[in-house]
């Protein structure tokens, strides 16, 4: 696919379960060892009951979905400028899904706005976004 194929509506998801794994190993990869994250007596005390997964991992969801829509043998994808608002917690063993859409074309950059939303397996939305990407052609 070239940049004139992603028309405004072009869609794409990327779906994960959180783990215990996966929770862990994004900690120690960026330092951010926080008690919300790992620490459920702590947790217990307070608004969410229990840890809840880094805010950080739930959005990285997005750019999976992203590089799973717009990397081929043609083209890469490069984030430009995000918007990122997290709405709800996501817990140890919730499946979400990042939900991506091109809302507008910039052509004259060959540049995507789009749109994101992440949301729990019930539904629940935790975290909405916008991108702005450019789409190199290689």
């Amino acid at each position: 696919m070239k940049y004139e194929d992603f028309k405004e509506g072009y869609r794409g998801t990327f779906t994960t379960t959180i783990t215990e794994e996966k929770n862990r190993r994004f900690g120690e990869l960026v330092g951010d060892f926080n008690p919300v994250h790992f620490d459920d007596e702590i947790m217990k005390k307070t608004i969410f009951g229990k840890k809840a997964t880094n805010g950080f991992l739930t959005e990285s969801t997005i750019g999976s979905a992203l590089v799973k829509m717009f990397t081929s043998d043609e083209t890469l994808i490069i984030a430009l400028k995000k918007e990122i608002k997290l709405v709800a917690p996501v817990f140890i063993g919730d499946t979400i899904t990042a939900t991506v859409t091109v809302k507008e074309r910039l052509p004259e950059k060959q540049r995507l706005l789009c749109d994101a939303v992440v949301k729990k397996q019930d539904g629940t939305e935790v975290v909405k976004a916008e991108f702005l990407i450019k789409i190199l052609e290689i």
